[in-house]
């Protein structure tokens, strides 16, 4: 049912995103083209087409925030949920379903830009700046053997972490603001808030705590053959 649930919900959303991702991708080719083509009589043209793609990467931003936000509380907390929740699935699927494919959005989102701007500034020089970038950070990369991976791996994997405990704290403060007869936004951002004020005294609380533990983590790492 969940596989069922992630394509129901990519379907409703993709209508949302895959436009605006293509959009991107063509006013990146357009502001590649400005800018290989110099001439002042392109000078306004050029303005105009960096804006609007400077706009769309913004845009872009907003919306996957606003469809995470939108998404949660409109198919589960709203007069839809109850539709949603005669489903045959428990519940914590459909708030899995949501994390999963915000989470996917929001990888894509990073993605595309990323590629985006890389369409635009991608020159001879620029190449020939990567390579020689690449050349020496992968010999020292090389050094750290497996501990390279290990912590390559593991910054992936607290990215998505932190990344999805944004997420569930967007959903637990929309949820509580929800039980709030009256000021159903206020009550749902004063709760945003006062999560975030908890996450920085736990986060500081176990960065004192461990920070050592941390330190001898990665000099260990660093030291492992």
């Amino acid at each position: 049912m969940l596989g069922k649930l992630l394509k129901y919900e990519i379907k409703a959303t993709s209508r949302t995103f895959l436009p605006m991702y293509a959009l991107l991708i063509v006013f990146a080719f357009i502001n590649k083209f400005f800018m290989t083509v110099n001439s002042d009589f392109l000078n306004i043209p050029r303005i105009i087409s960096m804006s609007v793609f400077v706009i769309i990467i913004v845009g872009i931003s907003v919306m996957t925030l606003i469809v995470t936000i939108q998404r949660f509380n409109k198919n589960l907390l709203s007069d839809e949920g109850y539709l949603s929740f005669t489903l045959p699935v428990k519940a914590h699927t459909h708030i899995d379903t949501k994390m999963i494919i915000s989470l996917l959005w929001t990888v894509l989102s990073i993605i595309v830009s990323l590629l985006s701007i890389g369409i635009m500034v991608a020159d001879a020089g620029t190449i020939n700046s990567v390579r020689e970038a690449f050349a020496m950070i992968i010999p020292e990369f090389n050094k750290l053997g497996p501990s390279g991976i290990v912590l390559v791996f593991e910054g992936i994997v607290v990215a998505l972490v932190a990344t999805l405990a944004g997420i569930t704290t967007i959903y637990a403060s929309i949820t509580v603001g929800n039980l709030s007869s009256k000021h159903k936004l206020l009550a749902g951002l004063g709760a945003y808030l006062a999560f975030g004020i908890i996450e920085q005294i736990i986060s500081s609380i176990l960065i004192t705590s461990f920070g050592g533990k941390v330190e001898q983590y990665f000099k260990y790492l660093n030291n492992a053959p």
